[in-house]
């Protein structure tokens, strides 16, 4: 079929309302049974995601409307190796046949042309980068800048700058290789986030809440003092306890005894005070990881515990 530029546009800008509508309420990264629900445009049910193929069109468009890195699965090999070029952009893998019939050919063929088609029409479309099995954070405004057939690869502009820049990339470089930055970074922070709520069976360690809304990935040496997004420099805080431990209320001992900060000790204030935070001085951590490969790393406990006495 044909689609109207006009549809194909109403289309896009339905399925990143309905997007961040979804991320209001499930948060940043969504999990696939919520990013499948189909969006209405024009009285046609278009579905923004296909967990099936990396390139998604629905049959109701010519362009490609979204694309999909799928997240890692332990001991087994991506099988497209997407990456940030040297110039900053997404290097997104033309889509492979899944075997040497005609058909699997043809249908692969189709679905890299879609992703040019909306190259050339410069329309916007989704980019799902695969957090965790199951759970993916979406890009966009996303757009193809370029095709690269000798690598197989298309070029993706994940900063959100939008189509008005694309036809100044170079004027543009310094601020978008800077945006680039930030859009590494939040994929290396989604992927720290699930891994560390995954370890900690979405819990608190310090006072077991379970409510996922209120429970964050906290980094044990933080960004500014090179902290890695990786588990063992994590722990599921609640916002409480996070922000606590951020400010050096709260730490953590290398024997993974609580500690509260003295001056927090001796003042009175009311209940939240006392079983928030002073009722919890001394306790071991309440949850931990099962896999020992998944806990807090001494040498990093060691290095937060001397921040934290430094502040006291």
């Amino acid at each position: 079929m044909m689609a109207s530029q006009g549809f194909e546009e109403r289309v896009r800008t339905a399925c990143f309302a309905a997007i961040r509508q979804r991320q209001a309420v499930h948060g940043e990264v969504l999990p696939v049974e919520v990013i499948r629900e189909p969006v209405v445009v024009d009285g046609e049910a278009v579905a923004p995601f296909l967990l099936q193929r990396g390139i998604h069109k629905p049959r109701q468009l010519d362009a490609a409307l979204a694309v999909t890195t799928t997240p890692p699965k332990q001991g087994v090999d991506a099988p497209y190796q997407d990456h940030f070029g040297a110039d900053g952009m997404f290097r997104y893998h033309y889509r492979d046949p899944g075997s040497t019939t005609a058909r699997s050919r043809s249908q692969a063929d189709a679905d890299n042309e879609a992703v040019r088609h909306a190259q050339r029409r410069s329309l916007p479309l989704v980019y799902w980068y695969g957090v965790v099995p199951g759970r993916y954070r979406p890009f966009y405004p996303a757009y193809v800048i370029a095709d690269h057939p000798e690598t197989r690869e298309f070029s993706l502009d994940l900063t959100e700058l939008g189509a008005r820049h694309l036809d100044d990339l170079a004027a543009d470089a310094p601020s978008r290789a800077y945006r680039a930055e930030i859009v590494r970074s939040r994929m290396h922070q989604a992927r720290f986030r699930e891994a560390v709520m995954r370890a900690y069976q979405h819990c608190c360690a310090i006072c077991r809440l379970r409510r996922a809304e209120l429970v964050e990935a906290a980094h044990i040496i933080g960004d500014a003092d090179g902290g890695e997004p990786v588990v063992t420099n994590g722990m599921a805080l609640c916002k409480l306890h996070h922000a606590a431990f951020d400010r050096h209320i709260l730490g953590v001992r290398p024997d993974l005894r609580i500690a509260i900060r003295e001056d927090i000790l001796a003042e009175v204030d009311g209940p939240m005070l006392l079983h928030g935070l002073q009722g919890f001085h001394g306790q071991q951590l309440g949850v931990m990881p099962r896999q020992r490969r998944d806990r807090p790393s001494a040498e990093f406990l060691e290095r937060r515990w001397e921040q934290f006495r430094a502040a006291g």
